[in-house]
């Protein structure tokens, strides 16, 4: 039931995306610019967060509070969610100065389809449609904790360089499949997102993307890089702070010294070295 339920609201979902990205906004879009996420800190004040993303369902409370004038903010941030194969709960806290913004995390997880693989077996993605469709998979609950630091830097009204980097260590067993990253590693990585959006008060903002993944397997650690873009912008379901956001990654081997993972990396069902995130949120003050 969850599947099916998940499927529908992704295809909505997915719907909306195609409208917004064909530049058609809906009737009640015009009330805030659709770039409105990248115009610096929110407003202080208590806030519920809602994401429909594909696969899944998220809901969130957060406390924003301006410190040392306007342009610095404290955010803190309860969420838990529910997806097709996992879900889970956490808590953040950010700090923004300016410019950078310095954040950690910590949560618990708990996959209800985890796949773990012997130290000599494989794992590319044939592999994992098979084991799915078999059932071959067990279920597994862990912590883990998070720190990060991101950069905003605007060239102008219309370019902006978004940089996060963050370091992750959780109690994942060691060689299961992660299915926020997409790859098979012993519980900790290293990961690295740099985005430059172009962006338009009416339209939003869209730019290519390249992630930088490092991550332990066995007894090395290995450097996966990531290309592809992103899309952000308003969606219109309500008067003010909704948007959609749509990212797509693709591994094309062992580009800058990588490795060549794209037998093994992404997705199972889409049968190439593909991750996608396709969400809607909404925000709304309390």
């Amino acid at each position: 039931m969850l599947t099916r339920k998940a499927l529908i609201v992704a295809a909505l979902s997915w719907g909306l995306a195609g409208f917004t990205c064909l530049g058609l906004p809906l009737s009640a879009a015009a009330e805030q610019r659709a770039d409105w996420l990248m115009s610096g800190p929110g407003s202080p004040g208590n806030y519920a967060t809602i994401d429909v993303a594909f696969g899944g369902i998220q809901a969130g409370l957060e406390h924003r509070e301006a410190i040392f004038g306007g342009a610095n903010q404290l955010t803190l941030r309860g969420s838990a969610i529910t997806a097709v194969p996992f879900g889970g709960a956490q808590l953040d806290a950010d700090l923004r100065i300016l410019v950078l913004t310095l954040g950690m995390s910590g949560g618990v997880s708990d996959n209800w389809r985890n796949q773990t693989f012997g130290a000599s077996s494989p794992f590319d993605r044939k592999i994992r449609r098979e084991r799915e469709a078999s059932g071959d998979f067990n279920s597994a609950t862990f912590g883990w904790f998070e720190g990060r630091a991101q950069l905003d830097l605007p060239f102008n009204d219309f370019v902006l360089f978004h940089n996060v980097n963050s370091i992750r260590s959780s109690g994942a067993p060691s060689r299961s499949f992660d299915n926020q990253i997409g790859v098979v590693h012993d519980g900790n990585y290293v990961r690295s997102d740099f985005n430059l959006f172009f962006k338009h008060r009416d339209y939003g903002a869209i730019g290519p993307m390249a992630q930088v993944l490092n991550f332990p397997l066995g007894d090395r650690r290995f450097t996966q890089i990531n290309y592809g873009f992103m899309l952000l912008t308003r969606a219109g379901l309500v008067r003010r702070d909704d948007f959609v956001v749509f990212q797509m990654l693709w591994n094309v081997g062992d580009s800058l010294g990588g490795i060549d993972n794209r037998d093994t990396y992404g997705m199972a069902l889409l049968r190439g070295p593909v991750t996608f995130l396709l969400a809607y949120r909404s925000i709304i003050s309390l």
